[in-house]
């Protein structure tokens, strides 16, 4: 995964959104400009998004060089509560950092050397504190110096190549192992090249601000005795490949289109249950696909909505058009439109981690390529396309709409999910097992502010169920593949809930899913005989009577189901698992054929019926 997110950063150097060697864009803005001449400060308050430089400090009191919050620029210790006790300190080891960049500029460099002579002298005689504003910053706000007069008049100094050179050397002193102050030469693992090897890398952002590569036990090294030598062992690779590597990884993270979070729990920031994908392509050229050209990396918009769609306001899944156009996009004949190039090099990267007190665990790491990617995300995409409540279309489930609709908060389901639409695995039997169960839930099937969880809980099964076979979204293709039993008492169940409906005038608090659906799902030996006398004693021959358009339709159906299903008395005592999969199955797909709206009934009046 490193020697990968290094080729990233190499690659990205060209963007002008990303950061320099050293720099991060952090989510604050730089608050205050503090414009220096020899007589006097002027403080203009800004909202300047600048990438800043970065160390990934967090308690430790470590300054940044001409740009750094309040507290170390100025000395301010105003916080919106209390006071910043350790804000003396702060501003202090500011001091001593420039201070220690004075002695290390060229000395050709007379006007980067006048600038910070000018912020020195500005910082020894308090003259900021005389500024109309000082009392508006707090400590937390960041600040940077600007000189407003000679050569650099208008340039934040932090900005300077010779300040950028010189925070390198000072991130890279930092970076080794325990207080040695002679680099350790050895092998980079990453690069290859014999180099000075460091004992930490800039730390990076997930949930919290960690190292992305670190050492916390004396069983992770090698080749070294005695006690706590985890403090003073080295990681295996350079400085250039850990800052780089860094770099890139908060590049991804700081992107919707390349970082989405599995599992986040706000209350347990450094639990292992939060789990978050990051993933990209690499060698991103562009393909052409029928008679348009495709941009690989606008293939990562379609896995983001995989991963998770967009929700509304009640947190229920949009009809969003981003999965259906994947769908299409990925059944177009795709080639590189570089000579020399194939989909299999271009290759797709996905790295689920999870941070945990202070560090960060790699879950998984996905490395396939464009070709096989797309093979793997036609399958899985074809496998959850199901048709909707309504009837009306056809459309395939997003990974966390399943997951949501289980009512479980399993990260673990959700990785393993991954892996299917990803890498070609089988999809997991727990997702069958827990949408069975949920299935059982009355609101589940009733309530129709959440047909949406059904809709994912029958693609869900249907996933597992008919992975890389042939699709069986609705219902009369299902019927060409499978006659299966559990199936047919499904939609025999769908049937006669119809017919009561209709036959009650649809003004019902309880129906007969909401008695029978559990036991019919399970043992619909001890309930059918109940639920067919029922039928055809009271609801069918009152739609007859009536004249009411469905009754032949329905009876239609009764009969065909029938006569496939045969004998109840044939049924198994039990269905097993994979059974009561298909039995909902059945029951959805006949509940949303009889949902459509038929030539012998208005749309209008086929809906208020079922929405009952």
């Amino acid at each position: 995964m490193f020697r990968e997110l290094v080729e990233l950063g190499e690659r990205l150097k060209t963007k002008e959104d990303f950061p320099a060697a050293g720099f991060y864009q952090y989510g604050e803005p730089i608050r205050w400009i503090v414009h220096v001449t020899p007589n006097e400060v002027y403080i203009e308050e800004s909202e300047l998004a600048l990438p800043r430089p970065f160390d990934g400090r967090t308690s430790a009191i470590r300054a940044h060089p001409l740009a750094d919050e309040a507290a170390y620029a100025l000395g301010v210790s105003r916080k919106k509560t209390g006071e910043d006790k350790k804000a003396g300190a702060k501003h202090e080891a500011f001091r001593a950092l420039l201070a220690k960049l004075c002695t290390r500029i060229d000395q050709t460099d007379a006007s980067l050397a006048v600038a910070i002579a000018l912020v020195e002298q500005v910082l020894e005689n308090g003259m900021a504190e005389k500024s109309p504003r000082y009392p508006d910053i707090l400590s937390k706000d960041w600040v940077s110096f600007v000189p407003d007069a000679g050569p650099l008049q208008g340039q934040h100094l932090f900005t300077h190549p010779a300040v950028q050179h010189f925070w390198i050397e000072e991130l890279e002193e930092r970076s080794r192992p325990g207080n040695r102050k002679d680099a350790l030469v050895r092998e980079c693992a990453v690069c290859g090249r014999t180099t000075p090897l460091v004992g930490k890398v800039p730390k990076v952002k997930l949930a919290s601000t960690v190292p992305l590569h670190g050492l916390n036990a004396d069983a992770f090294v090698s080749h070294i005795g005695g006690s706590s030598v985890f403090e003073d062992s080295h990681l295996g690779i350079c400085f250039r490949c850990g800052e780089t590597s860094a770099r890139a990884f908060n590049y991804l993270t700081g992107d919707d289109a390349h970082h989405k979070a599995l599992f986040w729990d706000k209350d347990k920031r450094d639990s292992l249950a939060n789990q978050h994908a990051v993933y990209w392509l690499r060698d991103a050229v562009p393909v052409s696909a029928g008679e348009i050209t495709l941009d690989p990396n606008a293939l990562l918009g379609g896995l983001t909505e995989l991963i998770d769609e967009t929700r509304t306001a009640e947190d229920q899944p949009m009809a969003h058009p981003t999965l259906p156009q994947l769908v299409q996009l990925i059944d177009l004949p795709w080639k590189p439109k570089e000579e020399g190039l194939d989909l299999d090099q271009v290759r797709f990267y996905l790295a689920i981690l999870s941070p945990n007190v202070g560090r960060i665990a790699l879950r998984d790491w996905y490395n396939t390529s464009l070709a096989e990617l797309r093979k793997n995300l036609s399958r899985f995409l074809a496998a959850t396309a199901m048709v909707t409540p309504w009837g009306d279309a056809v459309r395939p489930i997003s990974i966390s709409s399943m997951i949501r609709a289980t009512g479980t908060a399993n990260p673990n389901l959700t990785r393993q999910l991954l892996r299917t639409a990803y890498l070609g695995h089988s999809p997991p039997l727990g997702l069958i097992t827990a949408a069975v169960r949920r299935l059982r839930v009355p609101a589940t099937l009733q309530d129709p502010k959440r047909r949406w969880e059904s809709h994912a809980l029958i693609a869900g099964i249907k996933l597992c169920l008919f992975y890389g076979k042939k699709e069986v979204h609705d219902m009369d293709r299902m019927n060409d593949t499978s006659i299966s039993k559990p199936y047919l008492c499904g939609r025999l169940l769908a049937i006669f809930e119809t017919a009561q409906q209709r036959a009650s005038g649809r003004d019902l608090n309880t129906t007969l899913v909401d008695r029978y659906y559990g036991s019919m799902s399970t043992a619909p030996g001890l309930v059918l005989g109940t639920l067919s006398k029922q039928a055809n004693v009271a609801h069918l021959p009152k739609l007859r009577k009536e004249r009411r358009g469905t009754y032949q339709y329905l009876m239609t159906l009764l009969e065909d189901v029938s006569v496939r299903l045969g004998r109840p008395e044939d049924l198994a005592p039990t269905f097993s698992l994979r059974e009561q999969g298909e039995f909902a199955l059945g029951f959805y797909q006949q509940r949303a054929e009889l949902r459509r709206p038929r030539e012998e009934e208005s749309g209008e009046e086929s809906r208020k019926g079922d929405e009952e």
